[in-house]
């Protein structure tokens, strides 16, 4: 059998327009499309391969975060597969399929007010590769809050933040548990929950070197679990798809449009409206619709937004930028282990 190994290489940073440096969220409570089935009704005659249609919140609060000023320079090194040719891919690809013995496949999560999408989708990527690389042994659900809090390399908290510093944290730092808003699962839940009628950007919350009280551990250094190794991706529909297949789903920027929030079924495709901030999301599997290759993509703007939370968007296009920033990494079983009994 053969033995997949990843080599990391050097890529040179890639330049983003000056525009996109100024702010991730574009897209102004005072819009005059308040409702996502206004757009839906601007925009019915134009899409051809999706569905638009009336979503749960105003467009305005469905909050994104990735920041674009410094994306290329904070990009990781590639990583590389050894043999690629040796891996026959299928047409079509779920990891919830693949890989049924990890719940955290199915889970749709909402980053609410804060534009933590760069946190919220790397913290779901990690806890499907920490099931499938432990081959369902091992279940830890990976907390936004700890990176969207700690991470000052990150970014800016709810202001937005990068893909690579993420993934480069939970090697360096580790990444502590956390659930849902409210949920009182882990040690660390999700602060933060959906805009109210202002519309006001949530606080980013304080670095916390303790678990919340009755969690079964007190000190975060215990509860945190690390990467191995933290890498992008090359810009490439192939060698994102082998990724996909032989590791787990991967964190993706994208920029997104005024459409983009209507969105309920079908392969998206960009057709209107100005830009409304950059993304992340997770990439979770592909195939072909009517003809059209797609992306199957986990958001994090909860269940009732998309397909249950899910989309499809056009493959093998770099369409919106979708393939142009992907990132991803491996667990480490036994570093945590190093910190029990340390008391910091």
């Amino acid at each position: 059998m053969n033995r997949f190994i990843l080599i990391v290489a050097t890529l040179a940073a890639l330049s983003v327009p000056a525009i996109l440096a100024q702010n991730y969220n574009y897209f102004p409570f005072n819009s005059q499309y308040r409702t996502t089935g206004s757009i839906a009704s601007q925009i019915r005659n134009l899409t051809r391969s999706w569905v638009a249609g009336n979503n749960t919140l105003p467009p305005a609060a469905y909050y994104k975060g990735v920041l674009y000023d410094r994306l290329g320079e904070t990009r990781l090194a590639p990583a590389i597969l050894v043999n690629p040719e040796d891996i026959a891919l299928p047409d079509t690809f779920d990891a919830r399929q693949k890989w049924s013995m990890c719940p955290s496949l199915n889970v749709i999560r909402n980053q609410g007010c804060c534009g933590s999408c760069w946190a919220i989708s790397a913290a779901s990527a990690m806890s499907d590769r920490w099931c499938i690389k432990s081959k369902g042994k091992e279940q830890f659900s990976f907390g936004a809050t700890d990176m969207l809090a700690c991470c000052h390399a990150c970014g800016d908290g709810c202001k937005g933040g990068y893909l690579g510093p993420a993934w480069q944290y939970w090697v360096n730092q580790g990444v502590s548990s956390g659930g849902p808003f409210r949920s009182r699962q882990g040690c660390h839940p999700y602060p933060i929950d959906v805009c109210d009628a202002s519309g006001d950007e949530a606080d980013t919350p304080k670095c916390s070197k303790k678990c919340q009280s009755g969690y079964n551990v007190t000190d975060v250094w215990q509860d945190r679990r690390y990467g191995r190794v933290a890498y992008s991706i090359p810009a490439d529909e192939q060698k994102i798809m082998e990724e996909i297949y032989l590791n787990g789903p991967v964190q993706a920027a994208f920029m997104t449009y005024q459409d983009f929030h209507a969105y309920k079924s079908g392969v998206y495709r960009h057709v209107w409206g100005h830009m409304a901030g950059g993304h992340a999301v997770k990439l979770m599997g592909w195939g072909v619709e009517n003809g059209m290759k797609y992306w199957l993509v986990a958001n994090s703007w909860g269940e009732d937004w998309g397909d249950n939370g899910f989309f499809k968007i056009v493959r093998g296009e770099n369409h919106c930028g979708i393939e142009k920033d992907v990132h991803a990494g491996l667990p480490s079983f036994n570093k945590h282990l190093e910190f029990e009994g340390i008391h910091f």
